[in-house]
């Protein structure tokens, strides 16, 4: 297989994706994504009212296991803990009167801040101890811009389509052992829907395919990523929505080095777990999820907790 050239950690964007680069192949480059999986599942679909509004995440995301190409344990970590912290603002834009095709208009930026604590012991032939390749770093991560968001509303089916980018924003030293940003952009085309079948209940999805470029600095090419981030929730007072939310998360090409492929790289994951949504007024919302990963290939293995506070200007 291809190696790294060094370990290390590089904590994504936009609320709190990360990811760790180490001495093994392993899905996208360092096994992790530009893309925080798992943040747009509630009302995925549902566009914003005319104006600007406020979205703040946070996400405590804890792995310990490191899974490799058949879903076990990797053998090349001696000790893997990786915790990281992430607060991100989202400030969202709908564009007043603005119609295309017959849908609104939105733009979209986010800035997170992370803090990563890594704990990385890489194993070797007794009698020797593991290499600690572990460390800490907080941050300005990669920033995330949606110039163009599509918008349709009718009476029971909301849905959007758009383009989300991540850029190479954050900071990044091919020295360190952890990083914050991942040193390459990202493109995606998204497709969201929210279905009111009812009065009290609603259903959400969104269906994403990321583009990645080279890491000029590792001369390393992250596979295409495909998600789908879901929920299903039911209203059991007019003010708290109760359900069940998750992903499916699968890499589709493999990574290359220098041009040339990366052997067993494609990751995949799943999560499911509990949301709850509480409107404290008509303008101001409250939504925590848990998501726990089963099923991982070629990357870290976990338990994501989310936060997320509406805050209309």
């Amino acid at each position: 297989m291809i190696s790294r050239n060094r370990p290390v950690i590089a904590a994504l964007t936009a609320l709190g994706a990360w990811s760790t680069h180490v001495d093994t192949a392993s899905a996208t480059e360092g096994g992790g994504n530009s893309y925080p999986i798992g943040v747009d599942n509630t009302f995925a679909g549902y566009m914003l009212p005319e104006g600007a509004s406020w979205l703040l995440f946070y996400q405590h995301y804890s792995a310990r296991d490191f899974k490799d190409n058949a879903g076990n344990n990797s053998p090349k970590f001696a000790d893997f803990h990786l915790q990281a912290d992430v607060i991100a603002p989202r400030l969202s834009y709908v564009w007043p009167g603005v119609r295309f095709l017959g849908a609104n208009v939105e733009t979209r930026v986010v800035q997170p801040v992370s803090a990563l604590d890594l704990t990385l012991g890489i194993a070797r032939r007794a009698p020797l101890s593991p290499l600690d390749k572990g460390g800490q770093k907080t941050g300005l991560a990669d920033m995330s811009f949606s110039p163009v968001i599509l918008g349709w509303h009718g009476q029971s089916f909301h849905q959007t389509l758009g383009i989300e980018t991540h850029l190479r924003t954050g900071s990044y030293d091919v020295s360190d052992n952890v990083n914050i940003g991942r040193n390459y952009n990202q493109v995606a085309p998204v497709y969201a829907f929210t279905w009111f079948p009812d009065a009290r209940s609603d259903v959400s999805a969104k269906f994403r395919y990321g583009l990645n470029d080279r890491n000029g600095a590792t001369g390393y090419q992250s596979g295409d990523e495909a998600s789908i981030e879901f929920s299903a929730g039911y209203r059991v007072l007019p003010q708290l929505l109760l359900g069940l939310n998750g992903y499916v998360y699968r890499q589709t090409t493999d990574d290359d080095l220098h041009g040339v492929t990366v052997p067993n790289s494609k990751g995949r994951v799943n999560a499911l777990g509990l949301f709850g949504s509480y409107r404290i007024t008509p303008k101001f919302a409250v939504t925590l999820r848990m998501q726990s990963e089963f099923g991982a290939r070629n990357r870290p293995q976990g338990t994501r907790f989310w936060a997320m506070l509406l805050c209309p200007f």
